[in-house]
């Protein structure tokens, strides 16, 4: 919790500007790493945002409308670990500042944008907010930002030890030939063939429809010889 009126970023806040920070402290405290904690709330009082946690949401992490309800919307996913979760609110502030200095006149994850990550990205990198593996998988990956982190295979991996619960199996961990399918009701049993720089080729043993997955897609492996046709 805040103790005194002065602030990182806001300045001296007044009595109202201090309990709606307390309040989002304690709704995001969960979510961010501690040394984190109190910036991002700073952040978020300072551009106006409106920040909101969602669900788990197959293909994305979290995304960002400028203009949506009242504006400034970024959502993140509720089930990220810390880490995650930060780096992720950081990617989509990065797209609100974009916004501010350029509009809409600018690729989404294009070169203005990879600039304005890296910059809101600093101070975490400067105060050890990240554990070492983390943040020099980072500093790597913030040379050049993908539009996503899920794209940086060493920098998902390294993040994925840091799950709070980790109850699932990733693809890259299975044997060529070994046989797999995704969570949830797909039916589909595909076999795991080469590995590219990000996606494993794989073949649906049914049909011989070829796929390409990510290879630390969470999978559900099948170790039954019989299912082979």
């Amino acid at each position: 919790m805040t103790t005194g009126k002065n602030s990182l970023i806001l300045g001296a806040l007044n009595d109202v500007q201090l309990k709606h920070k307390d309040m989002l402290m304690l709704a995001l405290k969960p979510y961010v790493p501690e040394a984190a904690l109190e910036l991002c709330c700073e952040l978020i009082m300072y551009y106006k945002l409106n920040l909101h946690i969602e669900v788990e949401r197959k293909g994305r992490y979290g995304d960002y409308h400028p203009t949506m309800g009242s504006g400034n919307r970024i959502t993140v996913n509720h089930n990220l670990n810390p880490f995650e979760f930060l780096i992720t609110f950081i990617h989509e502030l990065a797209h609100h500042t974009t916004y501010l200095k350029y509009g809409n006149k600018v690729d989404g994850h294009g070169k203005e944008w990879k600039e304005e990550f890296r910059q809101n990205m600093m101070p975490y990198l400067q105060h050890d907010v990240f554990p070492n593996d983390i943040k020099f998988a980072l500093i790597g990956h913030m040379k050049n930002p993908k539009y996503s982190h899920s794209a940086d295979i060493k920098l998902l991996k390294v993040l994925m030890h840091y799950d709070r619960k980790k109850d699932y199996i990733t693809l890259d961990e299975l044997n060529e030939g070994d046989l797999f399918k995704m969570p949830g009701k797909s039916k589909i049993i595909l076999k795991k063939l080469g590995t590219l720089r990000t996606y494993t080729n794989c073949i649906a043993v049914a049909t011989s429809r070829m796929y390409q997955v990510h290879a630390l897609a969470k999978i559900v492996p099948i170790d039954n010889p019989d299912l082979v046709g």
